[in-house]
């Protein structure tokens, strides 16, 4: 008997105000209706116990009693603990279905929907709060209704209580749809639709911590929304705004490049590349703020906004190209630069500030940067399909006038591969330009690599055939040969090396007295004596002919020279080649001073003043006439007197070349021919 009152005493303190911990939201009236269920069920279940104890007296032995009186075993114990679990952890439901599993479960989802229809209905008529303590009692009685959990969610959304919204769904995806068969038809619709739900709570805390300042809580929101909807473009954007204003541009742009790169179809959203432009903007990236706003029009031409922009940026572009004009004409070049710089980056599709750019450049010397500048524009005008002839022509001579001037400075330095390198590249874009090969004539010919330099200057000369400073190089270049032959003995080969150098300058004293040299050793004496009387016709006061003359003209002085008949061959030969001679500017000074004086009147007497006037004039052309004889024995006479002023040929004016018909003025190497 003592078992028993235990086990009843147990029962009883199990029934006694214990129902409370069973469940939250019960009322008092369920609380008295449940006291009247459970006396019921203890009695039945006392008479049960002693029934199952009596029958385990009559089947113990005397041996297997226990050593103390009010010890259970383990049978009771289990029955014990069993029905204080079914009261204490699961609550009323588990408890009802114990003995009457079927027609309480149906009476308690009864009783649970009922508080959620009541629910519902308050949700409607936009009472919320009533609504969630409805919907508390409802989930006393059941916890497995997602419906609850979802109207529960709602209520706290309508009440902007997001946090209690987000783990409200939270609870239901780790507890509820966790067991749900993914196989069945509504799971990818309600999985999307609670994954929706909490997204929007997280874009609602984020817009409300955005309008209060809290841009890192606002942001942090936004992210978490673009977790659950990877997909939402609105989330990311937030995100983008909450960087913007706490000044962090450089993670802005790139969560903006990664939101453009990482889905083809915002490659056409035209707003997004408008916001990259502000966001370049903001950050003073002005080139890629150019760009985007491009490809923003490129998407939408008639955008305003991104019509607006590329207008300021085109007029402060222009602004700032004017004020490089106007530096650059001041003289101020490096502020000019820096100008035209800017104006570059507010407007790069505009070629014509990439030549000004480039040509202050050039100007400061700086050519492998004008180069580029040129080369930019040039790409520039067939990106943007510009029609301009002149703006590319402009552009080409610019290149070529660079190209020339950047080999010059190398020549200056005895750089001069890197002058031919530069100059192979001029010359691969122009190929008419005889200045180019002439300068790269130049350098092969200090590199005493003649046989080059003789090929372009004859490639100059091509191109120029009346140009006399290409043919006093090509000429020059002959001469060398042929100075070299002499020296080695082969005066065939010189010969006709001086031959080539008086066909291209036949002016030259110098030539026709080196080739007197090379004839006299082959015994060419007749033509030897003819070069060397075109020598005292064309520069009378060199000093290599005396010492050539006296083997010539054996025992003969120069009245015989010059009666002699290569004088007068000389003199035809000059005749017939136009050259005009030393003597022959005296008697064209003297036939001027003829021509101005005035014409005497014809008189059948003149008078003594006339007549005297007459003879003092005709003595002075004497006196002249025997200095200029005087002056070329002086000149001519074996012993040389190195004392004696030289007389410089004259030039004629026909034969000055000059450049200024053709559009380049081309910089020439200053080579001192001797």
């Amino acid at each position: 008997m003592e078992k028993l009152n235990a086990v009843e005493r147990l029962l009883a303190e199990s029934n006694k105000d214990n129902v409370a911990l069973i469940g939250d939201g019960l009322t008092k009236q369920h609380f008295i209706e449940l006291d009247t269920f459970i006396s019921t069920k203890g009695k039945l279940y006392e008479s049960q116990v002693r029934g199952d104890w009596n029958e385990e007296e009559k089947k113990e032995e005397p041996s297997d009693s226990p050593i103390f009186t009010t010890e259970l075993n383990d049978k009771i114990m289990f029955d014990i603990r069993s029905r204080l679990a079914s009261i204490f952890e699961s609550g009323i439901e588990r408890s009802y279905m114990t003995d009457r599993p079927d027609q309480i479960k149906e009476d308690l989802l009864k009783r649970g929907d009922d508080y959620y229809n009541q629910a519902l209905k308050l949700y409607h008529q936009e009472l919320y709060e009533k609504a969630l303590l409805k919907l508390d009692k409802a989930f006393t009685f059941t916890s497995q209704d997602i419906n609850y959990y979802v109207l529960k969610a709602d209520c706290f959304i309508q009440l902007c209580d997001f946090k209690s919204a987000i783990l409200t769904i939270n609870r239901l995806l780790s507890t509820i749809f966790i067991n749900l068969d993914k196989d069945s038809p509504n799971y990818e619709e309600i999985k999307t639709t609670l994954y929706d739900k909490i997204a929007f709570c997280y874009y609602m805390m984020g817009q409300t911590n955005y309008d209060s300042l809290f841009y890192m809580e606002a942001l942090e929101s936004f992210n978490k929304a673009s977790e659950m909807r990877p997909d939402n473009l609105t989330f990311k954007v937030k995100s983008i705004s909450c960087l913007f204003s706490m000044n962090r541009l450089s993670e802005a742009i790139v969560l903006m490049d990664k939101i453009i790169g990482e889905n083809e179809a915002y490659k056409n959203n035209c707003s997004l590349f408008v916001l990259r432009a502000k966001l370049n903007l903001k950050a003073n990236h002005i080139s890629k703020c150019f760009h985007d706003l491009k490809t923003a029009l490129k998407i939408e031409a008639e955008n305003r906004e991104a019509k607006h922009l590329m207008e300021q940026l085109e007029e402060t572009g222009e602004q700032l190209r004017n004020g490089a004009l106007i530096l650059s004409l001041s003289g101020r070049t490096t502020d000019a630069l820096h100008k035209i710089t800017g104006a570059i980056s507010f407007n790069p599709s505009k070629p014509e500030y990439h030549l000004q750019r480039g040509i202050l450049y050039k100007r400061m010397k700086d050519f492998n940067s004008a180069i580029d500048d040129f080369l930019i524009g040039l790409e520039k005008i067939n990106e943007y399909e510009i029609k301009d002839k002149e703006l590319y022509s402009n552009f080409q001579r610019q290149i070529l006038l660079t190209y020339n001037d950047f080999a010059i400075q190398c020549y200056e330095k005895r750089f001069y591969d890197d002058a031919i390198v530069l100059l192979n590249k001029a010359i691969k874009i122009e190929k008419k330009e005889s200045g180019f090969y002439v300068n790269r004539g130049d350098c092969y010919y200090k590199k005493e690599e003649k046989r080059f330099a003789l090929l372009d200057y004859e490639q100059a000369l091509e191109i120029e055939p009346k140009n006399e400073e290409i043919k006093d190089r090509v000429a020059n270049v002959y001469y060398e040969f042929g100075i070299e032959k002499y020296e080695t003995k082969d005066y065939e080969e010189a010969t006709k090396n001086f031959d080539n150098a008086i066909k291209f300058k036949p002016e030259k004293c110098k030539y026709y007295i080196s080739r007197a040299r090379t004839k006299y050793m082959s015994n060419e004496r007749n033509d030897a004596q003819k070069d060397i009387c075109i020598s005292i016709l064309l520069e009378p006061s060199n000093s290599e002919i005396p010492t050539i003359i006296s083997r010539l003209f054996i025992n003969q002085d120069l009245n015989e020279v010059l009666a002699s008949k290569a004088m007068n061959e000389a003199k035809e030969y000059l005749k017939s080649k136009h050259i005009q001679t030393a003597f022959d500017s005296t008697n064209e000074e003297d036939k001027t001073n003829k021509e101005k004086k005035p014409k005497r009147e014809m008189r059948l007497h003149p008078s003594l003043l006339e007549v005297d006037k007459e003879k003092q004039e005709n003595l002075d052309l004497i006196n002249q006439k025997r200095k200029i004889d005087q002056m070329i024995k002086q000149t001519v006479k074996i012993n040389f007197d190195p004392n004696v002023p030289r007389l410089k040929p004259m030039t004629s004016a026909k034969n000055k070349s000059t450049n200024s018909e053709k559009g380049y003025n081309w910089r020439k190497f200053d080579i001192k021919l001797t």
